[in-house]
């Protein structure tokens, strides 16, 4: 199995440096910060609603994950997001005068929006980004790469594999693994390679 290429922070940013401020780019940097943050897999960033942001009683944020791959029963999770992705949705919000529904959302010709992204379309968007941003030596990116991103950079933090696994949504150490390992040893052989 190929291996996502990692959408890390860095990379993150830059993306959404070409985004624009267009309704478009507001929708893209939006789709950028949720993925990035939320580590879930394109159907699950999809299936994300405005009424699953929630304020905790300590004043925290948290989306809920009503229904995941490894969550077949549908129990959901909370998951954590920072106040800035709070502003985005909330501006995002305002910018298409929706207050229910699928946060992201495709457009029509007139720029009109749907009600809801296709899965499929991240890829499409990712790529598209990432042209604009002239990141061609990092791979392609696809909509499992906001998994890899976020674990490679919790792992560069020193975060623990458990939390890296309970942030993911990973229930195998061996498939979390997997995601990190290979982009470890790539690292490795990189700095190998200038000695």
């Amino acid at each position: 199995m190929t291996q996502a290429t990692p959408l890390t922070l860095e990379v993150m940013r830059k993306l959404q440096a070409v985004s624009g401020d267009s309704i478009v780019g507001i929708r893209n940097r939006l789709l950028l910060h949720l993925g990035y943050e939320s580590m879930r897999r394109p159907s699950e960033i999809c299936a994300f609603k405005f009424d699953d942001a929630k304020t905790l009683p300590n004043g925290k944020h948290a989306l809920l994950l009503r229904k995941s791959k490894t969550d077949q029963f549908g129990e959901g999770k909370l998951i954590p997001i920072s106040d800035e992705l709070v502003e985005m949705i909330n501006h995002w919000q305002e910018s298409i005068s929706q207050t229910e529904g699928y946060i992201l959302r495709s457009f029509k010709r007139d720029l009109s929006v749907r009600e809801s992204l296709d899965p499929a379309a991240l890829n499409k968007i990712l790529k598209f980004l990432q042209r604009k941003a002239k990141l061609k030596d990092i791979g392609e990116l696809s909509g499992h790469s906001f998994r890899v991103g976020a674990a490679v950079d919790l792992l560069d933090k020193g975060v623990p594999l458990e939390r890296i696994m309970l942030r993911g949504g990973w229930k195998s150490e061996n498939t979390a693994l997997r995601y990190l390992r290979n982009w470890e040893d790539r690292d490795w052989l990189l700095v190998s390679e200038n000695y």
